[in-house]
């Protein structure tokens, strides 16, 4: 009987001293009063240099279907004059980053 006392006493402790450590851990990460955060410290997004025209070589016929900005790429899906195609482009640099042709695979039977 003093044995299982025992184990639960000190199974106790632990716990308690567990939680604490868990405890000391989140507040010692958590930002302090009047220091800002990543997000309040800059004043949105840094501002792209200038690179002038950016000559993108696309097939006569061809339309932009979709434009999206993923990070700092732009990514254009075009259509028309041939397999459909995506490209990146990094404005940042002035250039083409990559292209992808779209073309369909045969059928298989």
């Amino acid at each position: 009987m003093k044995a299982i006392k025992t184990l639960v006493v000190f199974l106790g402790v632990l716990l308690l001293a567990g939680l604490g450590l868990l405890g000391y851990g989140l507040y010692s990460k958590a930002p302090m009063k009047g220091t800002p955060t990543a997000a309040s410290a800059g004043s949105g997004p840094a501002p792209v240099a200038e690179f002038g025209q950016l000559a993108v070589p696309v097939p006569a016929g061809s339309r932009i279907e979709q434009m999206v900005v993923a990070g700092e790429r732009v990514v254009l899906r075009l259509s028309g004059g041939g397999p459909e195609r995506i490209l990146v482009l990094d404005p940042g640099q002035g250039k083409v980053a990559g292209s992808f042709a779209l073309t369909p695979e045969p059928a298989v039977r």
